[in-house]
């Protein structure tokens, strides 16, 4: 029973400790837990220009966003495969991305019709 209670003793003096000297108790156990990957994202525009390092796109209300190339990037769907070159100013696209702290990391980019209402 004595070795129990120096044992919880001891646990307690050092969580105590550990409060008081402001150390992170729950990151450091957090810190120990897989990262979740960022979650893809989709938006509509029209490319302002491309070349193999950033595609920029002009959104719907007219704002310029600039998405990075990398070697994962995808052109086209599948089958219909194609590059950077490919996609010229004016085009109507959509872009698969996602965002980490380097800036908007380009997944993929698909050719799409303008529908007219």
């Amino acid at each position: 029973m004595r070795t129990m209670n120096r044992l919880f003793t001891r646990m307690l003096s050092g969580w105590v400790l550990a409060f008081l000297c402001g150390l992170p108790v729950t990151e450091t156990l957090a810190a120990g837990a897989k990262s979740v990957p960022p979650k893809p994202q989709q938006i509509r525009g029209s490319v302002v220009s491309c070349d193999e390092k950033a595609l920029i796109l002009r959104a719907g209300k007219g704002e310029e966003i600039k998405f990075t190339i990398t070697m994962e990037s995808r052109f086209g769907e599948k089958g219909a495969i194609k590059s950077a070159a490919d996609f010229k100013p004016g085009n109507h696209v959509l872009v698969t991305y996602v965002r980490t702290r380097e800036g908007r990391i380009l997944k993929q980019v698909v050719h799409v019709v303008k529908h007219i209402n």
